[in-house]
């Protein structure tokens, strides 16, 4: 598979007959060292059948277990389509495999659950976000991450403001200039038919956008990503005046988008992003630091993997290179932390983040100078 997203974590969550066995690697550009990948993954699958069987697995049902991993490098075209990285989850009836758009270390567990902290970035809270691309002409709209954009289709999108409004062979020609509206002091578009040209009145376009945002709030429901508008300059203040989502990003891309392919909107859009992301992490640290001392916030393990568990922690920044192994009962609330790591000990970092994303929290895998208060720092909803 090529994406991993919220779906694909809650079904890794769910409780596993046996051992669970994570594998990363990071692998080559399609057409280079394929043989290499092959040697690499190999060694990864004999190391983790050596740990299954210290584990107390019997030697044939670990060899069994594992056999569908062995057998990735015979399957047609496996890889020439690969990634940056592979990411590779297995126990009994559970053989998913993942090409990843990012370097992974070479990593092999082997514990109770499945450990995926090295792609939080992919779901995290750092580069979520949308698009909307618009015209008279056409309407498209995408999820976006930093390694591109994917286009949804969404119920109900108008095609195009004709289709839209059955303007079809109606004459609205007109020509636009700029006067003051009302007592506002602000200034709107007036629209005067000239020709035989086809700019729409302000009513028809807001009617027109109204539409868009109505078959759009099913999908933005709930959500809090920043979505990015691209439209010629006058189309985006009518948009963001009758648009329903809170969190229309105040950046745009100016300009007719409709000939703009996915990757060349991408290249625009990323750095506004990236500035996006900046902004809100600086912000959520601020907000740790502000409500630091009150109760509302905790940079003890012990207290932030059973209040992520209960959906209670709103943002929480991780170290993304620190493991800290232990076992938390979610029954009995029962936490131990454990150095060195013993069988069976899960990364309880990785448990925190995984069940803040489960309860619509935000996470942040950073370096540590990135977060308030490595290795984990958490604010708090209640």
């Amino acid at each position: 598979m090529d994406s991993f997203n919220t779906s694909e974590l809650r079904k890794l969550t769910l409780d596993q007959e046996g051992p669970c066995i994570t594998i990363f690697l990071s692998t080559h550009a399609a057409g280079h060292d394929g043989q290499q990948d092959a040697l690499r993954l190999k060694n990864l699958v004999g190391q983790a059948e050596r740990e299954l069987t210290e584990q107390g697995l019997r030697a044939p049902d670990a060899k069994k277990l594992l056999d569908p991993v062995r057998q990735l490098p015979k399957e047609p075209g496996f890889w020439e389509k690969r990634s940056n990285g592979l990411a590779i989850f297995i126990s009994q009836g559970v053989f998913d495999r993942f090409r990843i758009p990012l370097e992974l270390d070479e990593t092999v567990i082997v514990n109770r659950r499945f450990q995926v902290k090295p792609l939080l970035p992919l779901l995290g809270s750092n580069d979520r976000y949308f698009v909307l691309a618009f015209s008279q002409n056409r309407v498209r709209f995408f999820k976006g991450s930093r390694f591109g954009l994917d286009e949804m289709t969404i119920d109900g999108m108008p095609k195009d403001m004709d289709q839209a409004l059955n303007l079809d062979g109606a004459d609205r020609g007109s020509q636009v200039h700029s006067a003051m509206r009302g007592d506002q002091g602000k200034q709107s578009a007036v629209f005067h038919g000239q020709g035989g040209s086809r700019e729409a009145a302000k009513d028809d376009l807001a009617q027109y956008f109204r539409m868009i945002d109505t078959a759009l709030r099913d999908t933005l429901r709930g959500q809090r990503a920043p979505l990015f508008l691209a439209a010629v300059q006058y189309l985006l203040p009518i948009y963001r005046e009758v648009s329903s989502y809170a969190h229309i990003a105040k950046k745009e891309l100016p300009g007719n988008p409709d000939h703009s392919p996915e990757h060349e909107l991408h290249v625009r859009v990323w750095p506004l992003v990236e500035s996006f992301a900046e902004d809100a992490r600086e912000a959520a640290a601020a907000k740790y630091r502000k409500l630091a001392g009150t109760g509302k916030t905790s940079d003890d393990i012990r207290q932030i993997v059973p209040a992520a568990h209960q959906g209670q922690v709103e943002t929480l920044f991780v170290d993304r290179s620190d493991h800290q192994w232990g076992v938390f009962e979610p029954d009995t609330g029962k936490l131990e932390l454990r150095s060195p790591q013993q069988p069976g000990d899960d990364d309880l970092l990785d448990y925190a983040a995984v069940q803040t994303l489960l309860h619509r929290g935000g996470v942040y895998a950073v370096p540590s100078d990135q977060s308030p208060s490595p290795p984990a720092a958490a604010v708090f909803r209640y």
